[in-house]
């Protein structure tokens, strides 16, 4: 693949988002690009770590089965990955027009996914609508794992549970209850043996309120110069 080959996606805070062919196979490449307010040295270590880290923890999850873009090809030292592209819609631009039934359907699926990636002692770290696709076949699929890691602090995986319920009540109040409370459903399948440790800790995050959403900005600083 050559750049001239590729058709921009968008650009995030950290990444390029590309697409492109491979084999005649659609694809994505995400690469980590230079940040010029970050010294040299520190951008470059920051780059590799989280390329690494995040092309590790694809490679592990789609091993076990979840429902995640399998990584193809990965060049720490370019911090470029390439992988598997999903042919469906992000969440976030359907869940209007989806009908209850189809959303239960959906929030239980991704309850079992993200429940089975918590009990490999992965966090999410950006678990959002926006993050999560509706295959053409109808499956859940989580992306953008850039912000992931390992843990197994039970504070890390109510946080991911908080940031989804945030998510919710921003865009779509109305359709909070019928989708988290099937998500929780679906968590319990998939994380049977820590699933009320991390409910207590999602309501104790509830009541910390303020507290919590400066704590989620200190966390993403630290994980951005991990």
């Amino acid at each position: 693949m050559v750049k001239e080959l590729l058709e921009f996606v968008e650009e995030g805070a950290e990444a390029v988002v590309f697409t492109g062919y491979m084999l005649g196979n659609k694809v994505i490449v995400k690469q980590r690009i230079r940040k010029p307010y970050r010294d040299q040295r520190f951008d470059e270590i920051f780059r590799y770590t989280r390329t690494k880290t995040e092309a590790k923890i694809l490679a592990e999850l789609f091993l076990k089965g979840l429902n995640v873009p399998a990584p193809l090809i990965v060049d720490i030292d370019k911090y470029l990955i390439v992988m598997e592209y999903i042919e469906g819609r992000k969440l976030v631009d359907i869940i209007n027009e989806t009908s209850e039934n189809k959303i239960a359907k959906i929030a239980t699926e991704l309850g079992v996914q993200v429940g089975k990636m918590h009990s490999q002692n992965i966090y999410h770290g950006d678990l959002t609508l926006g993050n999560i696709i509706l295959s053409v076949d109808g499956h859940v699929y989580l992306i953008d794992f850039g912000l992931a890691g390992y843990s197994r602090d039970i504070e890390e995986y109510a946080i991911d549970l908080h940031l989804l319920r945030r998510s919710l009540m921003a865009i779509v109040p109305e359709k909070f209850e019928v989708f988290f409370g099937n998500f929780l459903l679906g968590y319990r399948n998939g994380y049977p043996q820590k699933y009320q440790e991390v409910i207590n800790r999602l309501e104790e995050i509830k009541l910390r309120g303020r507290y919590v959403e400066e704590r989620l900005k200190k966390i993403r600083g630290e994980r951005y110069s991990e």
